[in-house]
């Protein structure tokens, strides 16, 4: 499936109940958005926000039903809105009953998830070992996530056939495609080859050939549209996110192009201070890339005005003014919502990245004060609070407001030619903030001046000196 496709991602509980979500769509569709990606709503113990799937063909009762589900598809289709599902292949719940069979040794499911005599010496990407010991089978399995997310064996053609059945059960009842979690982490090749030095352990498992092999199987000869959040961050090379999305999908997120503004290699509890001019190299390169998604704020990171110490304007004409055919914009981005204020008790936060990077800072000998310093910062719990609903309709009516804003920065994207088929000229990259960059077709010629700092007004300007968007 081709074309220049806009997404919107709704993080369930920020909202509420699938019938909350539906009664807000006619307000989100005046974004235009092409799809809305919704993070699971499959039944879940909620141990890691949905992402650990206790069963992939039921609702859970915290968002309602199946009649209520099919009352949201039937709202965005008035619209013209398709559905995403976010599908987690890559571990499920250890609640799931596949699991519960599988430690239980039942001849169908034994090997439905990885299982080993010892363990190797890996670590998880929450931390600690990646290998935990099951008491009920008497073997360790594989976790590259919490320790309750057992991570599923693609090596068993069951595992890839049960896949086939949970999308057809999915699109059979309406949804339009999915964004895949952690899509290139599926398969360990190196599990064969016994135990390997710590730090060598992340490669062992990223983007293996035979993972490759496994998505093109479920998702190459597809009708729907496929998006996927490989992980890897800033190790993602422009020949693994082509060798990834060459068959298997129409376009993939790439973490790394945010990361790279404000941590050492995606690690999350060592932030540093803004590199504006590496960031801006590193978008400009990327965003050229024909199936790449520029998205500026996820259910996985903070707030980007409060991240990158810009306007919200100013990120919107960054997002859309950039080459693009995937761009994403994570509810409440619109309206420029920034990070709450947090609690200071790390016993207050539910995600596991946020005790993970609680532990890891206490464990390098920052006081309590200074982890939760860190913890407020980063946590991608930031992302994960209630949509201010009085505010939104505030600017609905507010013809300057962001969200206005955003509104006629999706137009452009859109309508203009220049901004469809025109190619990138950087002009000027400053790590005061300053990206300069043009925009080229046929005989058109868009200057963009964007400002982080908003000393100066951001605007885009044609071949004529016209201002065709002001931030001020």
């Amino acid at each position: 499936m081709s074309g220049r496709k806009l997404i919107y991602q709704i993080y369930p509980t920020a909202i509420g109940t699938l019938s909350d979500i539906a009664d807000r769509i006619p307000m989100i569709a005046k974004l235009q958005p092409d799809y809305i990606w919704l993070s699971p709503i499959f039944l879940s113990p909620w141990v890691d926000g949905g992402y650990d799937v206790a069963d992939y063909c039921q609702i859970d009762p915290r968002f309602g039903t199946m009649n209520d589900f099919r009352h949201l598809v039937a709202v965005c289709n008035k619209y013209h809105i398709g559905i995403l599902h976010d599908l987690v292949m890559n571990h499920t719940s250890s609640e799931h009953i596949w699991f519960k069979k599988s430690e239980r040794h039942d001849p169908w499911y034994k090997d439905y998830y990885v299982w080993m005599d010892h363990p190797l010496n890996w670590d998880s990407f929450f931390g600690g070992p990646a290998f935990d010991y099951d008491q009920i089978r008497g073997k360790y399995y594989l976790h590259l996530y919490d320790k309750r997310q057992p991570d599923l064996n693609f090596e068993n053609p069951r595992v890839i056939r049960e896949f086939k059945e949970i999308i057809k059960f999915w699109t059979d009842r309406g949804v339009a495609g999915f964004r895949v979690d952690s899509a290139n982490v599926l398969a360990e090749d190196a599990l064969r080859s016994g135990v390997l030095p710590r730090l060598s352990g992340f490669f062992n498992y990223y983007q293996t050939k035979e993972t490759v092999e496994i998505l093109e199987k479920l998702l190459g000869s597809s009708r729907i549209f496929t998006i996927a959040e490989p992980v890897g961050g800033d190790f993602m090379s422009h020949a693994r996110f082509h060798e990834l999305t060459r068959k298997a999908f129409d376009a993939a997120f790439n973490i790394g192009t945010l990361d790279v503004a404000d941590t050492f290699l995606s690690i999350k509890d060592k932030p540093r201070a803004v590199n504006y001019r590496r960031w801006f190299r590193k978008l400009a390169k990327w965003s050229q890339e024909p199936k790449f998604s520029l998205a500026l704020e996820s259910h996985d990171t903070p707030r980007s005005p409060n991240r990158f110490g810009a306007d919200p304007k100013v990120l919107a004409m960054l997002q859309f003014a950039l080459p693009g055919n995937y761009p994403c914009i994570y509810q409440g981005q619109e309206i420029g919502t920034k990070n709450p204020q947090l609690s200071n008790n790390i016993d207050d936060y539910p995600g596991v990245q946020s005790r993970m990077i609680y532990r890891r800072q206490r464990k390098e000998g920052k006081t309590k004060r200074q982890a939760m310093k860190v913890v407020k910062q980063m946590s991608r719990d930031n992302a994960r609070q209630p949509i201010d609903w009085a505010e939104y309709f505030l600017q609905d009516h507010n013809p300057r407001s962001t969200l206005n804003f955003y509104r006629a920065m999706v137009h452009l994207w859109r309508e203009d030619p220049v901004f469809i088929h025109g190619k990138l000229k950087v002009a000027k990259t400053s790590s005061k903030g300053i990206f300069e960059f043009y925009r080229i077709y046929k005989k058109d010629k868009y200057f963009v001046h964007l400002d982080m700092t908003n000393h100066t007004a951001s605007y885009i300007r044609d071949s004529n000196g016209r201002t065709i968007i002001s931030t001020r």
